[in-house]
């Protein structure tokens, strides 16, 4: 096993914080930083290690939206609305069900034959960019076929769940409004739009806003950090120095005594409250 790239802290820095000299529990401190990183992120509803994210985000008719993973080192791409870029149907007519779906990493094709034998094909968009290799492999794949209407990167097509193309073809769309102004809060992680340039609103008061649609706006982005901060460093450590502490006797326990010797150990609630008061100012509230 090895650290997870969301890692908030190292088995080293760990061992130092409790003292620990010996390498014995080496893996069991690797697992807690694994398992109490993923915690933190959950917990905080975001990422913390810099990484490339691609994120369709909620605008809700504002000028100004927040990506989830603050803050933002760089930005690719601010995009909305929508344009053909490929089409998806059913080659075999026999088949009783044909589907296409989208996610964050790849095209997904389902398929019933008329025997009833189900068949499911992904297709990385890692490795094929474009919707133009995208629509090739997808028309390559036994019972679909395919056809590429307007070029680009495959990771903007927008996401959707399985849709059926057995008898009508799917139009796989992608934004197409890459060229408004807009301006960067790069700490806060917001974008504010300051001019559309192909409003698409008659009533003014809506000209120059991000589109009231749900997933309206692309971006793509480098987020996250370099270095962790050290407030979310220390909550690493308190949690996994208790969950250390714990591992061979009751966490319910606050005090023990033998003979003459006795230790104390902070309640439940004393920890969660130091944790917390850590965490809080990174927690993104939706």
């Amino acid at each position: 096993m090895a650290l997870a790239s969301n890692a908030l802290t190292t088995v080293a820095d760990v061992k130092t914080y409790m003292g620990v000299t010996s390498s014995t529990d080496d893996t069991l401190i690797e697992t807690l930083v694994n398992n109490v990183s993923d915690q933190i992120e959950r917990w905080c509803d975001r990422q913390f290690a810099a990484t490339t994210f691609t994120e369709f985000i909620d605008a809700r008719g504002t000028r100004t939206i927040a990506v989830e993973n603050p803050p933002i080192v760089s930005v690719d791409v601010v995009a909305f609305g929508a344009r053909d870029s490929l089409t998806v149907s059913s080659a075999t007519s026999t088949d009783l069900l044909a589907t296409v779906a989208v996610d964050d990493t790849q095209a997904r094709l389902y398929r019933v034959a008329s025997d009833g034998t189900a068949t499911i094909t992904t297709l990385a968009l890692a490795t094929y960019p474009t919707t133009t290799l995208l629509s090739a492999a997808i028309d390559g794949t036994t019972g679909f076929d395919s056809s590429v209407q307007f070029n680009t990167p495959s990771y903007m097509l927008h996401r959707l769940g399985g849709r059926d193309v057995t008898t009508t073809t799917a139009y796989l769309t992608a934004p197409d409004d890459a060229e408004s102004e807009y301006r960067v809060d790069f700490e806060r992680g917001m974008i504010h739009l300051r001019a559309d340039a192909f409003p698409r609103f008659v009533e003014d008061r809506l000209n120059n806003r991000f589109p009231q649609q749900f997933q309206s706006v692309f971006i793509r982005y480098q987020g996250g950090y370099s270095t962790i901060p050290n407030a979310l460093v220390q909550a690493a450590f308190e949690l996994i120095s208790d969950a250390y502490s714990v591992r061979d006797h009751s966490n319910k326990v606050n005090q023990e005594s033998v003979g003459d010797y006795s230790y104390s150990v902070r309640p439940v609630a004393e920890w969660a409250s130091s944790v917390m008061q850590l965490l809080a100012p990174f927690r993104r509230i939706r």
